[in-house]
Formats: structure tokens, C-alpha cells, sequence
């Protein structure tokens, strides 16, 4: 059963532009529905990106550069970069090298961490295809975020 706040969370009522109607009830149903439908899912291990280069995957997908930390389903910190129909999340900000977990490893620039991915599934390729051209990586996780 989907809980209401779910379905709001999901339907980036809050980063619509100036003028434009808030959604309703329905839309955000819709929403749900097909992302649903058409979810994907990648992971990766230890990445880092040339610099600049994390910035470019965000653009790729029409992601503003401003994450925000949030908690996993275990309740770990993380950075979540949130596009219409794309979720990508890091554990540490590659944008500013911020780490949520200071006592795991210290500040560094360009360097994510674990990635995970998530949302539509031509989305998702493209992301995945852009961290390949701009970063460097440990391991892969197909079809699910093993990682994080």
C-alpha cells in the first residue's frame, strides 16, 4: 500500500517552478505507477570522477547540482541528487567532497564513493553510460544498488 507522504516525496511537488500548478492527487499517482513500471537500478563501487566530472553526469540528466543528505532504508547518511524520474545516490559529495560519515574517511573533491542509481530505465542507462565516460570505478552492480 503506498502512504500518501511516499507519493508526495515522489512527486518533487516542492521543486516546481514559479507559476506552474502544484500537482494533484492523481498526478502523483500516475507518477508512482510509471516509474514503477519502467524502474531501473545500478550500483557503484568506489568511484571517483575527473574533476568536473560528476558535474557533467548531472547535467546530463538535467539534475541541479545541490544534493541533499538523506538517510538509507538502514539509516545511513547519504547524498541524494533527485531529476524527474532519476534518483542518484552517493555517500560522500563528490561536488564538495563533503562525507555525511566523518569517521569513515575525510573530505575529498570528485570522489563519491558508493553510487547508486535509480528511476527510469533510459535514465538510468544514460547515467550509468555517463559515470563510465567521466569516472573511474571499482565495481558494477546491474539491476540493483548493491552498494548503497
Amino acid at each position: 500500500m503506498i502512504k500518501l507522504k511516499e507519493i508526495l516525496k515522489e512527486s518533487y511537488v516542492w521543486d516546481r517552478k514559479f507559476g506552474e500548478p502544484l500537482p494533484t492527487l492523481q498526478d502523483s499517482i500516475n507518477r508512482h505507477k510509471k516509474l514503477n513500471e519502467n524502474k531501473r537500478l545500478h550500483g557503484f563501487d568506489l568511484t571517483d570522477f575527473r574533476s568536473g566530472g560528476f558535474q557533467k553526469v548531472l547535467k546530463g540528466v538535467d539534475i541541479k547540482p545541490k544534493g541533499k543528505i538523506g538517510k538509507s532504508t538502514w539509516g545511513s547518511p547519504q547524498w541524494e541528487w533527485k531529476g524527474d524520474d532519476i534518483l542518484i545516490v552517493t555517500a560522500n559529495n563528490p561536488i564538495t567532497g563533503e562525507n555525511p560519515d566523518k569517521k569513515s574517511r575525510g573530505n575529498e573533491k570528485n570522489y563519491a564513493s558508493y553510487i547508486g542509481i535509480e528511476g527510469d530505465a533510459d535514465k538510468v542507462i544514460q547515467v550509468v553510460d555517463l559515470i563510465k565516460k567521466y569516472g573511474s570505478y571499482k565495481g558494477e552492480s546491474k539491476g540493483n544498488r548493491e552498494f548503497i
